[in-house]
């Protein structure tokens, strides 16, 4: 969803967004990903746009430990300051300060909402979802899942570079 810099009133532009993730470069992150609920509001800030808001969705991926599919809630709050570029142009080889770390350029004198929902989607992902905190995960040996079954394999073999520490264990 675009927003043109001309349709933001004085006052002020607030809207709802409901969008379904079909973007590109994400594939095999999750397994599905509910259409995501958005609230914007954007308004003219020192010559540039502040677009502050807030999102949810429920996403579905695998466990990090026994690839069983984990639902998790994800949402979060934001607040990006989009500035025009000094030359029109958009710059990516120059060094941010802390303070611009929530700065984005304008491109043509718009706002691109859907890029600020999935950059925000994919940052607030879990890096290693879990079923549960008492996951055991997959058998090294066997690949049988270790939380429904147990099996007869055996793992106590150590490393021979080890063996030389193991007294200390």
């Amino acid at each position: 969803m675009l927003v043109e810099r001309s349709q933001i009133p004085p006052e002020g532009l607030d809207l709802r967004v409901r969008e379904e993730p079909r973007w590109e470069g994400v594939e095999g992150l999750w397994t599905s990903l509910d259409p995501v609920e958005a609230s914007f509001h954007l308004e003219h800030k020192g010559g540039g746009i502040l677009a502050t808001g807030a999102f949810m969705t429920t996403a579905v991926v695998p466990c990090s430990r026994c690839s069983e599919a984990v639902s998790i809630p994800v949402s979060d709050q934001f607040e990006v300051l989009y500035v025009g570029s000094p030359d029109g142009s958009r710059r990516d080889d120059i060094e941010l300060s802390p303070e611009e770390m929530d700065v984005e350029f304008l491109e043509h004198d718009r706002l691109d909402l859907s890029g600020l929902l999935r950059e925000n989607v994919l940052l607030n992902l879990p890096l290693q979802p879990l079923c549960r905190a008492e996951c055991r995960g997959l058998c090294p040996r066997c690949g049988v899942n270790l939380n429904e079954i147990s099996c007869q394999c055996r793992v106590h073999e150590v490393d021979p570079r080890l063996r030389p520490l193991q007294h200390l264990l």
